[in-house]
């Protein structure tokens, strides 16, 4: 009797399997060298006009002028991120829709809101991590008449009467990293969120709050004409752009010296060639001498980073994030 022959069905399905990889590979080669047949998305889940958006600007420039596209800059406030987010979390996974994001809208965010951004995933589920681009540090700010001369004064005041900030949104980097000041001072601070950077600057110049917690980006321009006096910034080094303002830890606060940090995102299941393609140019952009001048210039420390290494930073700060918003009992 002839033996059975060999069951075909495994082999078969490898084959199949084989041949579905191949596929998605060679849509994403394609994919990886057509982002420039229609307009890439970069969305900044901040208003227009402040640090964030300036800082995406300049990027979208040199990343169309990259990749031979158009960028066209899609700004949309609200929920600490996450009406940014969750557009592009359920946009197309094709590299035509990014994210501007932070450790505000991509650590913060993902611990202390109660809406998932996608139902069902993390935030690390819903995003691939393309690259980090710079270290953002935070300022405490006041108007150029304020009575608090310094820091010194400024918390003085604030044990004598509850101080207001005003900080880029509920749930922010800045809110938290306002909780932490209030605790290592042991003072009461009181925390208004807006949609962005440059609302919270109009109402600090209009006396509705006594100070702001903003990105370095964001006040440069104002310190530059005098208009706003730097108190005292966050991370473990002077700002170089603003290079007589103290570190808080200098000033004896503990506990101030997390920096913050901007990268780019896009939808998960992005294929990794496109992920790759972009990641290239923004690596480029992030080394160019032009930018890292502009960068610099805003208060940020540029960084250059590949999607490996941006995922180890984005797992970093989840981790030592964790507990301060737990502590601080952050929910929004």
């Amino acid at each position: 009797m002839p033996s059975s022959p060999t069951p075909f069905v495994p082999q078969r399905r490898q084959a199949l399997a084989l041949l579905a990889t191949l596929a998605a590979t060679c849509t994403g080669l394609a994919h990886a060298t057509t982002l420039a047949d229609r307009p890439i998305n970069l969305v900044v889940p901040f208003a227009a006009g402040g640090g964030t958006d300036t800082v995406a600007r300049l990027i979208g420039q040199k990343l169309q002028a990259a990749l031979g596209g158009t960028v066209v800059i899609d700004n949309r406030p609200g929920a600490n991120g996450l009406i940014a987010a969750r557009a592009v979390a359920q946009a197309p996974a094709d590299g035509h829709t990014l994210m501007f994001g932070s450790n505000s809208t991509h650590v913060i965010a993902a611990l202390a809101s109660k809406q998932a951004v996608v139902p069902g995933k993390t935030m690390q589920e819903a995003f691939t991590i393309v690259s980090v681009m710079a270290n953002a540090p935070l300022v405490l700010a006041v108007r150029a008449d304020s009575p608090a001369k310094d820091l010194r004064t400024f918390l003085q005041r604030a044990k004598a009467n509850k101080l207001s900030y005003g900080s880029f949104g509920a749930g922010s980097s800045a809110h938290v990293m306002g909780e932490v000041l209030a605790e290592s001072a042991g003072i009461e601070l009181l925390h208004v969120p807006y949609k962005g950077s440059a609302p919270a600057l109009t109402d600090l110049m209009g006396g509705q709050v006594d100070a702001v917690f903003l990105t370095v980006a964001a006040v440069e321009a104002m310190v530059t004409a005098g208009s706003v006096r730097p108190l005292a910034v966050t991370g473990l080094q002077r700002v170089r752009s603003l290079p007589a303002v103290p570190i808080f830890e200098e000033l004896g606060v503990r506990d101030m010296g997390n920096a913050g940090w901007f990268a780019v995102f896009a939808p998960a299941g992005t294929p990794a060639p496109v992920v790759n393609t972009l990641a290239t140019a923004v690596q480029a952009i992030a080394a160019d001498t032009e930018v890292q001048t502009r960068m610099v210039a805003l208060g940020l420390e540029p960084v250059v980073s590949t999607p490996a290494q941006a995922l180890e930073t984005w797992r970093r700060s989840l981790a030592a994030a964790a507990p301060i918003v737990r502590k601080a009992n952050i929910v929004f």
